[in-house]
């Protein structure tokens, strides 16, 4: 009995835990996945566990930028020292999930702050409880959750909240005791710890509590009230803060990013005005471009050309955005604008970016944060107030009260879970995220050809080479050494996050211990709007390095030890002839045809052996987008090895092959030691992920 009159007193708070507990279930799951999927990269995740494991060895808040260069935080243009709050935790489990976790959990369990605001001000167990719901339905928490990672100010998020919390209770019972006003202002400091522009929210809240929330006391002036001496003190605090962050730190450090981008673009031979404005203050001033170039032309820009403004806050797909954002609460934040002002600084800084490909106004990207718990702060006194007004007009007002409060509560909870859908949340569309890799991995059929009889010559289709190979990645990661540094593709950066320097290849490539290329790497070019010939020309200088020598190499990744001046002959490993004494005429794509081939019938893993293709492009067809590729196939179990051909990558791509000539390829082939021992079909394959085709050369003895 005793149960049953506790499940009925507390139904929809028990409801709302069962969604939490949901949420922190799934949201686990979805990120272990990723995690062990490659999905969280070095940016922004791998930087983060970076920065705590740098701290930790006495190197405060220092991580590795783009240009390979290891420096404090703030020079990258951030400050959003609430990471620190994770160390403790971080010193338990070393561990990138470390963060991800923490901050999931803390930003789900907000729900309950959630609730307590909305108790606080409308009195209502049930439709506090469906706000809370309804919060975690949100689509942008969704993606927040499972797919962005860690970042301090998405940690901030329940610390606002608290704030909020903490003094709406104060003011409703006109109690600001020493001790929670302690610990009022420890949230704030927690809040504007969370990114450089966190301190305008604080800024804000103190005009409302200035404007809204005075306590009027006898004899005294509204400066001399509690409430206004509060709301002056976070004021002058928070610009304070917000100064010394934007125009103080930030540019005084920037010195460092500047110094790192100027040898990097010396060490791979870029020129200077491929910089980006990387010589900035503020690295990402340049999104503003359209305002002008420096912080001062960018906000009297805003402010004096309002025509432009408008134009780019509600240009693009920026409608779009604001739709997705507002649509979940049924747009009810809008009918309380004194608490949605709060957020007006993401807002703008989110919705007025005028470079092309910058997508912060999405619902998917982690800069939506503070917004979140702005929109539900404000919906919550939004149905507090057309209830108010509403049941103002009718008799039996208590009722009617509730149950427009209750109506428009649930009414949130059923948006939410129409937008969750809609715009694919990934904590409700987990599974079905799911089922789509499943089917899409069937497409192919290696069993088939596993299990059939293949002669020399006879062409196949078997998996195209994978643009991140999770099982190569792993074990890639797992050859590394702890204290070695590393340049290599940005998604193993939280994997190998855990040491001083992990730059995004190709910087650092003639000074790193290990060079880790990926063939299909682009987020440098994408950065620099640099040549895509710049990855492949890195690569050949690599092959023919005499200081680098080839550690092992699977699917798209090959990994290089620097160990210094070694025999290495200077016969470039990709030679093109107009004749050639063809062995053979085996077709495997588009002109394309096997002239001859030599590989040895036995290899130890570990050792390097030399491979030998030999390609003859027949026809005038374009390759452009081709890669050449080897695939290795166990014949007791099916399972497939694939290393891309380096040479044909970095030296002549397909691309370039004229017709009516050989390409002579020499690959430098040191199968892992992770690979099972055994025999194996060997393949000669190209591709470019529409067309692919698989040409069966004979088998090997991997020992």
């Amino acid at each position: 009995m005793k149960i049953l009159k506790f499940v009925r007193k507390n139904f929809f708070f028990l409801i709302l835990t069962v969604v939490v507990l949901v949420n922190i279930v799934v949201s686990m799951r979805v990120n272990l996945f990723r995690y062990n999927n490659f999905d969280f990269g070095k940016f922004d995740l791998g930087n983060m566990s970076q920065m705590l494991w740098n701290t930790l060895h006495g190197r405060f808040m220092y991580l590795t930028d783009y240009f390979g260069t290891n420096l404090p935080r703030w020079a990258m243009s951030h400050v959003d020292p609430l990471i620190l709050i994770f160390l403790p935790l971080f010193v338990l489990y070393q561990h990138p999930l470390t963060l991800v976790f923490s901050q999931f959990i803390m930003v789900i369990l907000s729900a309950y702050l959630v609730y307590k605001i909305a108790y606080l001000r409308l009195e209502s167990k049930a439709a506090s409880a469906l706000i809370g719901v309804s919060y975690l339905l949100y689509p942008a928490l969704g993606y927040i959750n499972a797919w962005t990672g860690f970042h301090a100010v998405t940690a901030a998020i329940p610390f606002f909240f608290g704030a909020f919390y903490l003094f709406e209770k104060m003011y409703i019972e006109k109690k600001f005791s020493r001790k929670n006003l302690i610990i009022f202002w420890v949230l704030l400091i927690l809040v504007m710890a969370g990114k450089e522009q966190l301190p305008l929210y604080v800024f804000i809240f103190s005009l409302f509590i200035l404007l809204f929330r005075q306590v009027k006391e006898e004899g005294k002036k509204f400066y001399q009230t509690v409430t206004g001496r509060l709301g002056l003190e976070m004021l002058v605090v928070s610009f304070v803060w917000f100064v010394l962050a934007f125009f103080i730190i930030i540019p005084a450090y920037s010195h460092y990013r500047v110094e790192g981008y100027n040898r990097f673009a010396k060490e791979i031979g870029i020129a200077d005005d491929e910089t980006r404005d990387v010589s900035q203050p503020n690295y990402f001033l340049n999104r503003y471009e359209a305002f002008g170039e420096s912080y001062s032309d960018i906000m009297v820009g805003m402010f004096l050309d309002h025509k432009k403004t408008i134009r780019i806050f509600f240009g693009g797909d920026r409608i779009d955005n604001l739709l997705k954002t507002f649509s979940p609460v049924l747009f009810l934040p809008l009918a309380y604008p004194q608490i949605l002002v709060i957020a007006a600084p993401d807002f703008l800084i989110n919705y007025l970016t005028s470079a092309d490909g910058v997508g912060t106004a999405e619902i998917i990207n982690h800069r939506i944060s503070m917004i979140i718990p702005v929109l539900f702060i404000s919906s919550i006194y939004a149905i507090g107030s057309f209830a108010d007004t509403l049941s103002s007009f009718v008799k039996k007002r208590p009722k009617i009260k509730k149950g427009i409060q209750v109506f428009l509560s649930l009414s949130m909870v059923v948006s939410g879970l129409y937008t969750a859908f809609t715009y694919n949340s990934p904590i409700y569309l987990w599974i079905d995220q799911a089922v789509r890799k499943r089917v899409s991995a069937a497409e192919y059929d290696p069993e088939g050809v596993w299990r059939s009889n293949l002669e020399v010559g006879d062409v196949v289709r078997l998996p195209d080479l994978d643009n991140k190979d999770v099982d190569c990645a792993e074990k890639i990661v797992g050859l590394i050494p702890k204290n070695a540094s590393v340049t290599g593709p940005d998604y193993l950066g939280a994997h190998l996050s855990l040491r001083e320097t992990y730059a995004i290849f190709p910087a650092l490539y003639t000074s790193a211990d290990y060079v880790i290329v990926d063939v299909f790497s682009r987020k440098i070019l994408t950065i620099l709007e640099a040549n895509e010939n710049l990855v492949r020309d890195i690569t050949a200088e690599i092959i023919k390095s005499k200081d680098h020598e080839l550690v092992t190499g699977c699917g798209n990744l090959f990994v290089f030890k620097k160990v210094g001046i070694h025999d290495k002959s200077d016969l470039l490993p990709m030679q093109e002839k107009f004749s050639y004494p063809a062995k053979y005429t085996y077709d495997i794509l588009f002109g394309t045809e096997l002239a001859d081939y030599e590989y040895p019938k036995q290899v130890v893993r570990g050792v390097t052996e030399k491979f030998k293709l030999v390609f003859f492009k027949r026809e005038s067809d374009s390759l452009n987008g081709f890669v050449m590729y080897m695939t290795f196939m166990n014949t007791a179990t099916g399972r497939l090895y694939e290393i891309a051909n380096l040479p044909s990558f970095s030296l002549i791509q397909p691309a370039d092959w004229d017709s009516d000539r050989y390409y002579i390829e020499e690959l430098d082939v040191n199968f892992p030691n992770f690979l099972d021992p055994g025999e194996y079909r060997v393949f000669v394959g190209m591709s470019n992920k529409v067309k692919t085709r698989n040409l069966y050369i004979g088998n090997i003895i991997i020992l």
